[in-house]
């Protein structure tokens, strides 16, 4: 069977789209213009004209006393639990950094948030550009609490954080209470809202695609998300579609939070009360920034920072206002954003197939918390998979193998219609329906599974759980198992061992005669799938490939067996009246009643005697 201009094609078109995803996936040169720290950087930029900002007086230096003295010391306080060590500083008031140590959410190695950012995560912003650099004073602290003071350009300022109670599992150790308390002790009315700095994000890995780090929010009963290459100048043609834009400001109605994400871990504010109708602004901008990951590669890229306004807080003078809410920095979890509540787990944006991914997630810890071994827990889950839809492959063998044993049939019409190609097509209908075979039956596993696999791969991508946890040669499952590099290009095993085993799955599958387009088309593109499938998850986890290989090898063992069952006859079917038909018949029932009953008034004897 020869394939077509289109076919070839599109077969071309997955050759380059994987060639792409091995070789070119690097990130964007760094511009000049943009240095790796800005102490006082605006929030996302500061690319607005002066004039355009309110005349808000800047919460922005540090407080020097009136005698000279030196201004008040930065202090750092770091505040410990099972889960993690979070460093708090007094230059901000707010998160320095955050350490989630070794374990369910980090793998093998700590895992450091925030470590980007000149500024800490609490601090104010003015409009959501420059970040305050006031220093505060530290009034108390304990092992769970820490209260901060200050006061800046006549302004009082007080923040109270305090650690939740709960489990690790639940969020403790990674949610804060966060209390701010503004009097404005000046002599003019505050012309605008304070905002909060919500922290800086980058790539956690060499391999993290750009669209994984955003700035994303609930509002108004959904979530949408700001990936950083939403920020370049986007093209077609030749022909410039959108320019490149430094900062992006988003009015949000009733929003439940705001914050940042990369592909394991998220920076998250959530307001005490929603402003009902009332709009919120979110400012995003990103940064250019470079790390190394521990026990890993050398990591640069584009890394997204937010600020989110603090509403009501444009004062009087001699006013107060206050504002308070939840601060989460931890894993991209989706158990532990589910538990936590408040519309959180939206962040983990699964997309339109979230029941199964939500499914997949809680089955997945499940069987790891039964053996142990997240690679024998995909195992288990792939091998579950297979099981709940075997009714529909059974179906599907039973109805390929049937069509095959119409071929002579099918060969008889094909030479007695060879002029009357239309006639031919009717005839082979005409076929199907008397011995009841569904000329795409073969094509509902398929269909099944495609979905399947999107809930699964939208769960997988985003699985902080496998990081750090080997199996087999993979060192570890939420990144590709590069074993070596050919020219620099990494050669990843386990994507090559999908498309191999995804190829054989089809080759043993059973296989119908091609007479119509429809099934022609149909198995065209299932020989082209092995390359999609492999462009797709070349770049990934490689816990993606490791399931969609298992599933390959179960599927060719399912193959196997059903070849082995007794063969499905090929009898005629008693014909199922169409719904015209049983339309037609059902409203001659009714004529027929109708006609059978005597009219009212009539047809009988007078129950009146005649007078005389």
């Amino acid at each position: 069977m020869k394939m077509s201009s289109l076919e070839k094609a599109v077969v071309l078109l997955c050759g380059l789209g994987l060639a792409y995803t091995i070789f070119m996936q690097k990130p964007a040169p760094r511009p000049v213009t943009v240095p790796a720290t800005q102490t006082t950087a605006a929030v996302p930029g500061t690319s607005a004209p002066a004039s355009t900002a309110p005349a808000v007086p800047a919460p922005a230096t540090p407080v020097e006393p009136a005698n000279g003295t030196p201004a008040v010391p930065v202090q750092e306080n770091m505040l410990k639990n099972e889960a993690t060590v979070t460093t708090f500083t007094s230059a901000g008031g707010g998160i320095k950094l955050v350490k989630i140590l070794a374990g369910p959410y980090a793998g093998r190695t700590e895992q450091v948030l925030n470590d980007h950012s000149s500024s800490p995560i609490g601090a104010l912003t003015q409009n959501g550009g420059v970040r305050e650099t006031t220093v505060y004073q530290v009034r108390a602290v304990t092992d769970r609490s820490i209260t901060y003071t200050a006061t800046a350009n006549g302004v009082e300022i007080t923040k109270e954080w305090t650690m939740t109670d709960g489990k690790p599992g639940d969020g403790w150790g990674y949610l804060w209470n966060l209390k701010v308390t503004l009097r404005n002790t000046g002599t003019q009315k505050l012309a605008g809202s304070y905002g909060l700095f919500a922290g800086v994000i980058g790539a956690v890995h060499s391999t993290e695609l750009g669209r994984t780090i955003a700035s994303d929010w609930y509002a108004d009963g959904s979530a949408d998300e700001i990936h950083a290459d939403k920020f370049d100048a986007s093209s077609f043609l030749g022909f410039n579609s959108r320019a490149a834009v430094p900062e992006m400001t988003r009015q949000l109605k009733n929003l439940k939070w705001a914050g940042l994400h990369n592909q394991y871990y998220s920076l998250m504010i959530s307001p005490a009360a929603v402003a009902e109708g009332g709009f919120t602004n979110l400012w995003s901008s990103r940064v250019w920034v470079e790390h190394d990951d521990p026990g890993r590669q050398h990591v640069k890229g584009w890394a997204m920072q937010t600020a989110l306004e603090m509403p009501g807080t444009a004062l009087e003078p001699g006013n107060t206002a206050a504002w308070s809410g939840q601060i989460y920095t931890g894993p991209r979890s989706g158990t532990v954003l589910s538990n936590l509540g408040g519309d959180r787990r939206e962040g983990m944006h699964y997309g339109m197939f979230r029941s199964l991914s939500n499914l997949f997630l809680w089955l997945l810890n499940t069987f790891h918390g039964w053996v142990a071994s997240f690679g024998v827990a995909i195992v288990m889950l792939t091998i579950l998979v297979r099981i709940v839809i075997w009714p529909l492959s059974i179906k599907s063998t039973n109805s390929m193998k049937r069509m095959a044993k119409l071929a002579p049939l099918m060969q008889q019409l094909k030479e007695k219609h060879a002029d009357d190609p239309q006639k031919m097509n009717m005839e082979t209908m005409k076929l199907y329906r008397e011995y009841g075979v569904n000329p795409v039956g073969g094509c509902l596993p398929v269909l099944l599974q495609f979905p399947i696999f999107l809930g699964y791969f939208g769960m997988m991508q985003n699985a902080v759980e496998m990081r750090g946890h080997p199996f087999l040669w993979v060192p570890d499952l939420s990144l590709p198992d590069t074993v070596a590099h050919i020219a620099g290009f990494p050669l990843n095993p386990l994507p090559l061992v999908m498309a191999v085993t995804m190829y054989l799955q089809m080759k043993v599958a059973p296989q119908p005669l091609q007479t119509n387009p429809q099934m022609e088309m149909q198995q065209k593109i299932f020989k082209i799938m092995p390359l999609f499938f492999l462009w797709f998850c070349y770049g990934t986890a490689s816990a993606l490939a490791l399931y969609w290989s298992v599933q390959n090898l179960v599927s060719i063992l399912q193959t196997w067996i059903a070849k082995r069952r007794p063969e499905p006859e090929l009898v005629k079917v008693a014909r199922r009246p169409s719904f015209l038909e049983r339309a037609q018949a059902a409203a001659e029932a009714q004529q027929k009643a109708k006609a059978g009953r005597p009219a009212p008034g009539g047809g009988g004897k007078s129950v009146f005697k005649k007078g005389k």
